[in-house]
């Protein structure tokens, strides 16, 4: 180094020490690396352990479409509620309540589950309370708002629109909208469900032309 560190207590005591922006930007780099080897350690423990790794598309549902971790593996491996919970030994109910949020009820359910879906226990694992996740669903849903106000305004009983049409309402469209049908699914679990629910309309997707019609519910 050619400067040598200023150095000052403050008016708590605490000492301080003065340098150069472009030497504080070094170290800060060198610790944001450390971090990210720590991380990246921690991950490859994971896997010579045998936990296994996610895959990104379970990824994108998670973060993308707002999926529960259950719902994200489910979709991944083309399960409905009902066949998971076949595999799992687990009621339909219970699959529902899980991916609404309400918890596992016990380690064992989750190992369960993870042995069904063939993922790593890990990666089951919630990030947040049910109550956060339900304020995530709910900001979530107010993007969709844009498609119920275009329905409302429609007038029509049935209204046929391009997935490139939802998609410009409403700021884009996951690449699930394209491959999963229960994306467009017609429930209150269902968080872009809202846009059209709300106005009173249930989807029908076609993916292959890439329209959905929405119909009024009676």
């Amino acid at each position: 180094m050619s400067y040598e560190p200023q150095t000052f207590s403050a008016p708590d005591g605490t000492e301080m020490v003065i340098l150069p922006a472009s030497e504080y930007a070094r170290l800060k780099a060198l610790v944001e690396e450390g971090e990210d080897v720590a991380d990246a350690k921690t991950v490859l423990a994971r896997i010579e352990a045998g936990e296994g790794t996610m895959p990104g598309e379970v990824l994108d549902l998670i973060l993308d479409d707002g999926l529960h971790p259950v719902a994200a593996w489910r979709r991944y491996r083309g399960l409905s509620q009902a066949g998971l919970a076949r595999k799992a030994g687990l009621s339909q109910v219970w699959i529902s309540r899980i991916e609404r949020g309400g918890g596992y009820g016990s380690r064992t359910t989750r190992q369960r589950l993870a042995e069904a879906l063939e993922a790593p226990a890990w990666a089951l694992e919630e990030e947040a309370e049910p109550k956060e996740a339900a304020m995530r669903a709910s900001n979530k849903g107010r993007k969709y708002r844009p498609l119920r106000e275009r329905l409302e305004a429609s007038g029509r009983n049935v209204v046929t629109l391009r997935f490139d049409e939802v998609a410009a309402l409403v700021g884009g469209l996951p690449q699930s909208a394209d491959k999963h049908r229960e994306w467009w699914a017609n429930h209150s679990g269902n968080s872009q469900a809202k846009g059209w629910m709300d106005a009173g309309y249930e989807a029908e997707p076609d993916a292959a032309r890439r329209l959905v019609t929405f119909r009024r519910r009676d």
